[in-house]
């Protein structure tokens, strides 16, 4: 039996991490070098691209290097991170006589006894926080920020204003946040967020098919699986370069070799590259593109689907075809055309083009049944 390195899993932690070296090793520099742009990072990609497992990864490099690694989610963020960076959510310490203290933001000359305060972590504390934090960890303070399009707009502004006092302070400070594609021009629109204006904007594409081909050939020869010709190509191209079908598609090849009866052979052939494609396909299909179509609204899924029955040899369609296989002219279609370009969905190749951006999307639209009218319900019940 084999141990599955692969674990096609959403918004968790993989045991396999594959590709995106040069992001990596530019991460790798930033953790020695103070005046690295990618001190300040924003992750962007559709969902399946490895956002989650990328930050994921950066964060254990930096938890290495003996940064302080603060990693957070979509709930309840700034208080969480203000908690996380005191070490509590009340803060209370005693004050020598005559000494001018500045605690958490509240200033004033003390004299006589010794006096305690108790002072509450508050939000508009952060800053103070983390500068005081900073200068009291060995090497710097470093913030994972998962699902950012669903933090508010407030939170978002606190988190920024945060690090760029930390930067003006010349604080060893890292901030990474991950988010769907609008998100990025939604957040540096935000009021008070100059810092995140800054950030090194990385949109998540496809993997190189070398990163591909490693992640299938390298990781199935050390559990000791061997190709037969043609499997290792056919594998590539069924994935896509998406990462989270390079994860479904190997875990169901070696799912199969360990449900084989003779458990001696871990030779893999095209009739179980085949069969693993289907598998993988089926479960990316109700994984990740059921949900993604399930949040369109009707003419965003209308437009998708006469875009899918106007694509031409090279995967592309004019923007003009499928307006009018919508009966609308160009300008009426535009919304959602402007909204699936907004989401990553829909990519624009050339003026006037439009091609898909998320592998099997095209055929999965096109496969929808067509949903009856409530009218065309009704008259069938005769009611």
């Amino acid at each position: 039996m084999i141990n599955n390195p692969f674990s096609p899993v959403f918004g968790g932690k993989p045991k396999l991490f594959f590709g995106r070296k040069h992001i990596l090793s530019r991460f790798e520099r930033a953790l020695r070098d103070e005046g690295s742009e990618d001190r300040a990072l924003f992750v962007t990609g559709t969902r399946g691209s490895g956002k989650t497992a990328l930050i994921e990864q950066l964060s254990l490099r930096a938890k290495r290097k003996g940064w302080l690694v603060i990693d957070l989610g979509p709930e309840d963020t700034v208080r969480t991170l203000a908690r996380r960076l005191a070490g509590h959510d009340e803060e209370t310490r005693t004050v020598d006589p005559q000494l001018s203290v500045s605690i958490l933001g509240s200033g004033g000359s003390i004299g006589g006894v010794s006096t305690a305060r108790t002072t509450r972590v508050e939000r508009g504390d952060l800053d103070l926080l983390l500068i005081e934090t900073c200068s009291n960890v060995d090497k710097g303070v470093m913030v994972t920020v998962d699902e950012i399009q669903k933090l508010s707009e407030d939170d978002v502004s606190a988190i920024s204003n945060a690090f760029q006092m930390a930067s003006r302070k010349g604080m060893d400070a890292i901030l990474v946040v991950a988010g769907l594609p609008f998100s990025h021009d939604e957040v540096i629109r935000y009021e008070g967020c100059t810092f995140m204006r800054r950030a090194v904007h990385e949109r998540l594409s496809l993997l190189d098919r070398s990163e591909v081909i490693a992640a299938f050939d390298g990781t199935m020869s050390r559990v000791g699986i061997e190709f037969a010709e043609q499997c290792i190509p056919e594998l590539v191209r069924a994935s896509y370069g998406h990462p989270y079908m390079v994860q479904l598609l190997g875990y169901h090849l070696v799912d199969i070799i360990n449900c084989r009866r003779d458990d001696s052979s871990r030779l893999v052939g095209l009739n179980d590259v085949r069969f693993a494609v289907e598998r993988a396909v089926d479960a990316y299909s109700s994984r990740a593109l059921r949900p993604m179509v399930a949040e369109l609204p009707p003419s965003d899924l209308a437009y998708l689907m006469a875009m899918a029955r106007c694509l031409d040899e090279q995967r592309t369609a004019r923007s003009s075809d499928v307006a009018r296989a919508l009966g609308k002219d160009v300008k009426q279609a535009s919304p959602a055309r402007a909204r699936l370009m907004r989401s990553g969905i829909v990519l624009a190749p050339h003026r006037g083009q439009l091609m898909f951006a998320v592998p099997y999307l095209a055929s999965y639209v096109l496969e929808l049944p067509e949903e009856a009218s409530e009218v065309e319900r009704i008259r069938a019940w005769g009611v």
